[in-house]
């Protein structure tokens, strides 16, 4: 009988149980973007396209992570292309932050850090791959910036914007000629479809009078080659602008391809 309560403690003792898969994930995650959460449930909200709780809207996404993130984000680029430009007006400025906080470089900047390997979205969202969109990509990382901001501050979030963008001189300088996409477009479709029309259709405008959001498609004749959203309509056309350019360069290339 002895021997039977003595035994009995080490029966009643739980073998350790083995950490999840996406703990680990997550570990990895936050080596990679040179962060640790102190509260992990800001990193897993950040992480959360609304899709994956489409069935329980009343659960948290990261749509209000992304709201603060983008102004978070905007305000670390301002100071620091403040001081990076001393002789800079604000025209040039603006026009500065507008190249770095735009839609398609945040939606690379996060394919950097592989944010879409983490991101938790519904299975059709993710069968029709959601995880690479550039728009799932942009409000995924500007949520993650917003989280960053909540968990450690604003040094915190300006340590990681930075040291995910690197060198910004030399990244101004390799991407300012890119930022004319309806320029680009337009000097695109003369050259090889010259009868056909660029036409930019307002499809959505929603949110309050002081935070209006509006989603854009571009046509060209009748087929559609790009959408963007923006909190001004210019906005919302620039970024549709570059899809349909990034569309029009990938037939390209398949096409090539293809002949090959």
């Amino acid at each position: 009988m002895r021997f039977i309560r003595n035994l009995v403690p080490f029966l009643r003792k739980k073998k350790p149980r083995p950490k999840k898969t996406q703990g680990k994930t997550l570990l990895s995650f936050q080596q990679r973007i040179g962060y640790e959460f102190k509260d992990e449930i800001l990193l897993t909200e950040a992480l959360t396209h609304p899709s994956f709780h489409e069935h329980k809207r009343q659960k948290p996404n990261n749509q209000r992570l992304e709201f603060l993130g983008d102004s978070i984000l905007g305000a670390i680029l301002a100071e620091e292309l403040f001081h990076l430009f001393p002789q800079g007006d604000e025209g040039t400025l603006s026009r500065n932050r507008a190249v770095l906080a735009r839609g398609t470089f945040l939606a690379e900047l996060a394919r950097s850090i592989e944010l879409g390997s983490v991101l938790r979205m519904s299975s059709s969202e993710k069968k029709n791959k959601g995880d690479q969109r550039n728009s799932s990509l942009e409000d995924a990382i500007e949520a993650l910036i917003g989280a960053i901001y909540l968990d450690g501050g604003m040094e915190s979030a300006r340590d990681c914007v930075l040291s995910w963008m690197g060198n910004l001189s030399n990244l101004l300088e390799n991407t300012q000629v890119k930022f004319n996409p309806k320029g680009q477009l337009q000097e695109l479709i003369q050259a090889k479809h010259p009868k056909d029309k660029i036409r930019y259709k307002l499809e959505k405008e929603s949110g309050p009078p002081h935070l209006r959001t509006f989603s854009i498609k571009v046509m060209i004749g009748e087929k559609e080659l790009g959408w963007g959203k923006g909190k001004s309509k210019k906005e919302a056309e620039e970024k549709a602008a570059i899809e349909a350019l990034e569309s029009l360069v990938q037939d390209n290339h398949s096409v090539n391809s293809g002949s090959a």
